[in-house]
């Protein structure tokens, strides 16, 4: 993990701690001799919240699966607007980081911690190894990123098709979640949305003169959910 700053070289997988992993990712908990053999040469790292996991032009020389925390993957446009990608969540693999790997190609984006991570980490060449003798492995490492993939397509079609009043809409609800308040700036939700500052505002205080939510510092309060939830499937 590029940039990261874990405690040391991190614990082997198969230690103590080697079963937190398992609830994640049972797969890889099979008996099969050339699986162990990569399980074994894997790390346990610990990664403090908010630290660099990768950067823009970095060269790729691990293979992560993230078992606590997550880890944000954005992008920085001209101008410095950064927009982000995706998330790589307990459970799951992060997709650039595997294209990387397989094409040795740099990073085209960064990633930052997101709470405490621990992640499975395998060196450049225990993964080329575990790709080619452990078909469980195999399997866990393009099923991921099939899926990331898809993910990631799906978030760009709603980047660039999907007006920004509707994913507005559906970013508060999301964050809100059962309750009615979201405790955010316009710039962080900017960057959720892959938009300006400006244009989140623009778009809150016409919500506000509608009734929709009440703004505050940092906070927004959702005054009118059911409203809320039609902009957010589209109606007005």
């Amino acid at each position: 993990m590029p940039g990261a700053t874990g405690r040391g070289p991190g614990e082997r997988a198969t230690g103590a701690n080697g079963p937190a992993w398992q609830q994640y990712f049972p797969e890889l908990a099979s008996p099969d001799t050339a699986l162990q053999r990569a399980m074994e040469s894997a790390r346990l790292l610990e990664v403090p919240h908010g630290s660099p996991v990768f950067h823009a032009g970095a060269r790729c020389e691990t293979y992560i699966l993230v078992v606590q925390g997550q880890i944000r993957v954005q992008v920085i446009g001209e101008g410095g607007r950064e927009v982000v990608l995706y998330r790589v969540q307990p459970g799951q693999s992060c997709v650039l980081t595997t294209c990387c790997l397989l094409s040795g190609e740099t990073y085209p984006a960064e990633g930052h911690t997101e709470g405490a991570v621990r992640a499975l980490v395998f060196d450049k060449t225990d993964f080329d190894r575990a790709l080619d003798t452990a078909p469980a492995f195999r399997r866990l490492v393009f099923l991921n990123l099939g899926q990331r993939i898809a993910q990631v397509i799906t978030r760009m079609e709603d980047v660039t098709f999907r007006p920004v009043a509707q994913r507005l809409a559906r970013l508060l609800l999301a964050q809100a979640r059962t309750g009615t308040t979201v405790n955010s700036t316009h710039q962080a939700i900017g960057v959720e949305l892959g938009t300006a500052r400006e244009v989140v505002s623009r778009h809150l205080k016409r919500l506000e003169a509608a009734g929709v939510v009440r703004l505050g510092r940092l906070v927004i309060e959702i005054t009118d959910r059911a409203r809320l939830e039609g902009v957010a499937a589209g109606r007005r």
